[in-house]
């Protein structure tokens, strides 16, 4: 499938080009916002929360603040609870996943359909790596849910048969007999999981939504995806600095900088997020379908920027399942940068970000390829 389709929908700025709005709380796992002075003359609204099962933090300059920022909170919890989640009762992907019969077209809405399209097209492109079909093995380890114990061979393996997106299939409104979009899952027990693209779409409907009003700059962040949009209150320049991976939650190893005035999205992944450590191993809930366990390829963190909150989400998980060079190629492949974290605490920066990127963390090294 030609790659455009994979993005298609979205707003395009020009990439590489990073705004950030405010320290983000929500960012902590993933990212921090470095801002110059506020700009007493020029109207700040902020609300910390949680949405989409994780911590979240909306920042609005500009006029009625207060109200986009209810709009915005308005539509993630309804993509969230009615649409895209496996937890919440109810939803489209809840809906499907208890009442599903394999090998039959079940309706869906053109948003879910255009959310399943694209990350199926850019799981297939990339060895089925991004599958939405984990869930059953995500079980099995628990790691959300916190727990500490490496589950057995067996019970790995029983969660793996039930493993498999290329089981699933979607038929768009247009290529549908009446019109109507379907998903078609081969297979019985399995579901749905749109974990690894979900907060970066989340970003997507919030940026959509701020091209219709009046604000002059925001900065939405859902978990380890961040939006920011316009430009800042003061003019200065962006800055967001890369959370350091093996340290405390605030600390940056580098700091990423750029012109305000773009609307762009940055994503992380890391090993660091959620895990547990047991004989000197840590394991965390990025699982390959592949093998079963949590992904291991030496990547630490991947932060990955461009101008998509679903692309750039799906691309920072893809970057811990594939070893670096196959992880560049990928994001270079879909017009996108990224830095990458080793375990030996090397960095590698995209050609994009080199002139962008500083880095300030004790211990790291710059790797010039």
């Amino acid at each position: 499938m030609a790659k455009q389709n994979v993005i298609k929908n979205n707003k395009f700025k020009n990439a590489f080009k990073i705004a950030a709005a405010a320290l983000c709380a929500a960012a902590i796992v993933a990212i921090v916002i470095i801002t110059g002075r506020q700009n007493a003359d020029k109207a700040e609204k902020t609300l910390n929360t949680t949405v989409m099962g994780t911590t979240a933090s909306i920042t609005v300059y500009g006029r009625n603040g207060s109200d986009i920022i209810d709009d915005i909170m308005d539509l993630e919890n309804n993509l969230d609870e009615k649409v895209i989640s496996w937890r919440s009762d109810g939803s489209e992907v809840w809906n499907i996943n208890h009442s599903y019969k394999a090998g039959e077209d079940y309706q869906i809405s053109d948003e879910l359909a255009d959310v399943l399209e694209r990350t199926l097209e850019i799981s297939e492109d990339n060895g089925d790596l991004l599958d939405i079909t984990i869930r059953p093995l995500a079980e099995v380890w628990g790691i959300e849910s916190g727990s500490t114990n490496v589950p057995s061979q067996t019970d790995i393996d029983a969660a793996l048969s039930d493993v498999d997106v290329t089981q699933v299939t979607c038929i768009s409104a247009k290529n549908s007999s009446d019109g109507k979009p379907y998903v078609n899952i081969a297979k019985e027990g399995m579901s749905l999981d749109f974990g690894a693209v979900g907060k970066g779409y989340g970003c997507d409907v919030a940026a959509d939504y701020l091209e219709e009003t009046s604000v002059t700059g925001a900065c939405v962040a859902l978990g380890g995806s961040i939006m920011v949009y316009g430009s800042k209150s003061d003019g200065s320049d962006w800055k967001i600095g890369v959370k350091d991976p093996r340290a405390g939650e605030e600390s940056i190893m580098g700091v990423i900088s750029a012109k305000d005035g773009e609307t762009l999205f940055v994503s992380t992944s890391g090993d660091y997020e959620k895990y547990f450590e047991k004989d000197g191993k840590r394991y965390h809930h990025i699982l390959d379908p592949k093998t079963g366990y949590p992904a291991w390829k030496h990547t630490i963190a991947a932060t990955v920027v461009c101008d998509n909150g679903l692309l750039s989400d799906a691309l920072s998980t893809l970057c811990m399942l594939l070893d670096r060079e196959a992880a560049m190629e990928a994001v270079n492949r879909y017009g996108a940068e990224a830095i990458l974290i080793d375990d030996q605490m090397n960095v590698y920066v995209s050609d994009g970000l080199r002139d962008r990127f500083t880095l300030s963390g004790a211990g790291y090294s710059l790797i010039q390829e």
